[in-house]
């Protein structure tokens, strides 16, 4: 009898942790502060290498990693190649908009942006 009662007892948990019927509950919505400068920003980038620029594309994703990473405001920056080994996925988060905004305007980031002008194969995303 006591094994039974304690089966029971699992299997009413167990019936819990499956959540057969979830319940949904209702939308708490949060008061948020209003303007730019309050949110983090985060800034994603799909880029499409040509074959014959690959390696001058990938020295200079590194640098830039590494320039971008260092930013006082840069929360975190990675990229992410994809499995056609030409394509990859920046993704950057920053304080706040304003200085993603600056650091676009960084000679770091300008020098970024004429490498990828020279080996896109398609534009930028």
């Amino acid at each position: 009898m006591q094994w039974r009662l304690q089966v029971n007892r699992l299997q009413e948990l167990i019936d819990q942790l499956e959540c057969k019927a979830p319940r949904l509950e209702p939308l708490r919505e949060e008061d948020l502060a209003k303007g730019p400068d309050l949110h983090i920003l985060m800034a994603q980038r799909q880029v499409q290498v040509a074959e014959e620029g690959l390696q001058d594309f990938h020295r200079a994703l590194r640098c830039y990693v590494d320039f971008t990473g260092a930013q006082s405001h840069c929360l975190h920056v990675s990229a992410q190649k994809m499995l056609d080994g030409a394509s990859f996925t920046l993704y950057e988060f920053w304080q706040d908009e304003a200085s993603w905004r600056r650091h676009q305007q960084s000679p770091g980031s300008k020098a970024f942006q004429r490498i990828l002008i020279d080996h896109l194969r398609a534009p930028d995303t």
